[in-house]
This record gives C-alpha cells, sequence and structure tokens, in this order.
C-alpha cells in the first residue's frame, strides 16, 4: 500500500496534467437519486468527456497512438512495478481522490479469460482499493490494451448493497447471488478460495455467452474487493454499449456510456445538462437498453442454479 502512496506523492508533484487534474476534483458536483433496490450517485465531471465521449471503433484505434504503451506516455507520467507483466500509473484523467490504471507492460487486447486470477491477486495485494474492469465493447476506452483500474474501497454504492444479495446457490466454498429491482442485471460471487472463484466465474461466463453477445468476449464489466480475506466479484453482463439517447441530436442527446464504475453505481456525467436531467426514470429508460433483458436473464439464473 505505501508504494501506491508514495507514487501519488511523486506524481503529484513531478507529473502536471494529473495534478491539475485531481486539483480539479474538489470542483465536481454530487447528486443523490435513490430507488427501492439501492441508490446512485452521480458526478457531474466535465475532464471525463474524454473517456465518456471517446470512439471505440475498430478505424479510431488505429489511427491514434495507444496511450497505455509505455513509449506513449505523457510527460512526467511514470509508475511502479506491480509484477512482470503489469505496471501501476495514476490515472490522469480521475473519477476518485485515488485512480490508478493497471495496463500490461506489453500491448496486447483488452481479454478478461486467463487474467481473471491477476485481478484476484491484485485486489488481495491491496485491500483498502477495489478493482473494475470494463470489457472491450463495455466501456473500456482502451480495448487495444489489457489494463484494469483502482478505486479507493467503499466509494461505489455496489460494495455496500452487495451485503443484501439474494442467493442463487451456495455450498462451504462459497456464494453466487444477485439483486432484484436493481435498474441492472448483477450477479455477485463471493468466497475466500480463489480457485472456487476462478472456477465459478468461468462457469458463469460460458453461460453468459449464450445468451448474450459475446464477440470478442461477453459483455460485461466487472468489479472485485477483498475485504477481510474474503473477495466479493460483481459481475455486470449487458447487451449494449450505449443506449440511443448517446448517439440522438440536440436537446435529446445524453452522453451516457457507462463502464464499471457506472454499474456499480456512481455515474460519470461530463455535461451539466446531463447531470441536472438524469433522474430516476430517465436512468431506468437508459439501463433498461443495456442491461439483459428479464427473459433471458430467468433462462441464465436457472443454468447458473444448475451448474
Amino acid at each position: 500500500m505505501q508504494d501506491i502512496e508514495r507514487l501519488f506523492r511523486e506524481q503529484l508533484r513531478e507529473f502536471p496534467l494529473a495534478a491539475r487534474h485531481y486539483l480539479g476534483l474538489s470542483a465536481v458536483n454530487y447528486k443523490t437519486v435513490v430507488f427501492p433496490g439501492g441508490r446512485f450517485v452521480l458526478q457531474f465531471n466535465p475532464e471525463r468527456i474524454r473517456s465518456t465521449a471517446a470512439p471505440t471503433d475498430p478505424a479510431a484505434i488505429a489511427a491514434r497512438p495507444c496511450f497505455l504503451c509505455p513509449a506513449n506516455l505523457p510527460e512526467g507520467q511514470k509508475g511502479i512495478v506491480y509484477n512482470s507483466e503489469y505496471r501501476i500509473y495514476v490515472n490522469p484523467y480521475p473519477i476518485f481522490e485515488q485512480h490508478l490504471t493497471v495496463p500490461t507492460v506489453t500491448h496486447q487486447p483488452q481479454r478478461i479469460a486467463g487474467r481473471f486470477g491477476d485481478m484476484l491477486e491484485i485486489a488481495a495485494r491491496y485491500p483498502a482499493y477495489t478493482v473494475f474492469y470494463n470489457g472491450p465493447n463495455s466501456g473500456a476506452s482502451a480495448p487495444d490494451h489489457f489494463h484494469f483500474q483502482l478505486a479507493p474501497g467503499g466509494i461505489l454504492p455496489v460494495e455496500e448493497e452487495a451485503n443484501r444479495m439474494q442467493s442463487l446457490t451456495a455450498n462451504r466454498h462459497g456464494q453466487i447471488g444477485t439483486l432484484s429491482g436493481y435498474l441492472r442485471k448483477v450477479f455477485f460471487l463471493h468466497s475466500g478460495e480463489k480457485a472456487w472463484l476462478i472456477s465459478r466465474f468461468e462457469a458463469v461466463l460460458e453461460v453468459l455467452g449464450r445468451f448474450i453477445p459475446s464477440d470478442p468476449e461477453p459483455m460485461l464489466n466487472l468489479i472485485v474487493w477483498q475485504r477481510e480475506g474474503c473477495w466479493t466479484v460483481a459481475l455486470f453482463p449487458r447487451k449494449q454499449l450505449r443506449p440511443q439517447q448517446f448517439y440522438a441530436e440536440g436537446k435529446e442527446r445524453i452522453l451516457f456510456s457507462p463502464g464499471s464504475v457506472d454499474f456499480g453505481g456512481l455515474l460519470v456525467t461530463p455535461r451539466r445538462e446531463d447531470f441536472e436531467r438524469l433522474e430516476l426514470e430517465l436512468l431506468t429508460e437508459l439501463f433498461d437498453q443495456l442491461t439483459v433483458g428479464d427473459k433471458e436473464w430467468e433462462a441464465v439464473c436457472r443454468e447458473i442454479q444448475a451448474k
């Protein structure tokens, strides 16, 4: 933990881009939208428009240098070694007071297959933080370069709301659960056993792959945290990247392009007009376009319970 604290102190002193944007976090606005199954916290953060509105189609990705490759880092950005495969950097466009990016050293695509264990290990090494992953078609602004991100633990509403999970299946190794009335579909995996979590995660992924868009992998967002030796995994399956309002024109347009943080209950809005108009009725409509339908969800849950 001390290595991350030291990295932040040094980067806020030596990396002007990050220093400016972290200072700007003091001016962001918040509001809370409560519904029977939980709550959303909305953050008005203009600096995040770079990520929210980023084009992620193959042509756009191919036309720009990869900003996670070591050769293309902005001046002043330095990281620390996590292991031979990953480095940890301060995110210069933060959502949180401590926002970190954990990319691979080499340029390889955003795919969770074979890396979920790495996610668990990062959460165990840094239990004061929450780890999240955006799939290549589920909110990743760099779908061409594999990376996780870190947020201070306890910030996302889902971390508290997971305590109310309804069990789908459980044994001596762990539990798989969900939440009803949550406005988006979610699976929770809870266990202190890494091997069991990896096995169950792969089983859930196999089932989801038959019900949701899965090219190049099932559309999903992942959030993982470890507290008191046990991991909790929040897995949000989805059916598309952005709602129709994102592509509308004029007053009908809403820059709503959620990733893991948003599905976890912290909605980042880079435009004030969206921040002011996003209330429960509209949020329900937006998430309904993105999350798995009820009929498919019931079928997925039945299959998970049968495994």
